[in-house]
């Protein structure tokens, strides 16, 4: 009953505000082993407020989210959309930590 009435805030949210400018700022860090990983940073709450981690689907890439993360957003969550170490393309977005980790 939960899941069912998150997904209906989430197409209620969609249907909403379809069109609106993503915000997000792409940043990079290093992992243990030294390979820098890229994300996309959509941060415009507080640092106290909810924080979700975001991965894509396999041979995909953090583009995945660029109409997601928004949403996400608008409902009070900062969130991390992270590139993994395999993946292609979506959204004309690369995986830049999948082009490195080759």
């Amino acid at each position: 009953m939960r899941t069912l009435s998150l997904l209906a805030i989430l197409l209620i949210s969609f249907m909403t505000s379809w069109g609106q400018k993503n915000t997000f700022q792409k940043v990079t860090f290093p992992s243990t082993d030294g390979l820098m990983l890229t994300a996309d940073l959509y941060m415009p709450h507080p640092k106290t407020a909810p924080f979700i981690v975001l991965f894509h689907q396999a041979r995909w890439s953090r583009g995945e989210y660029r109409e997601i993360a928004p949403k996400l957003n608008e409902m009070g969550f900062n969130c991390l959309a992270m590139d993994q170490r395999s993946g292609g393309e979506v959204n004309d977005v690369k995986n830049e930590s999948y082009a490195l980790a080759v």
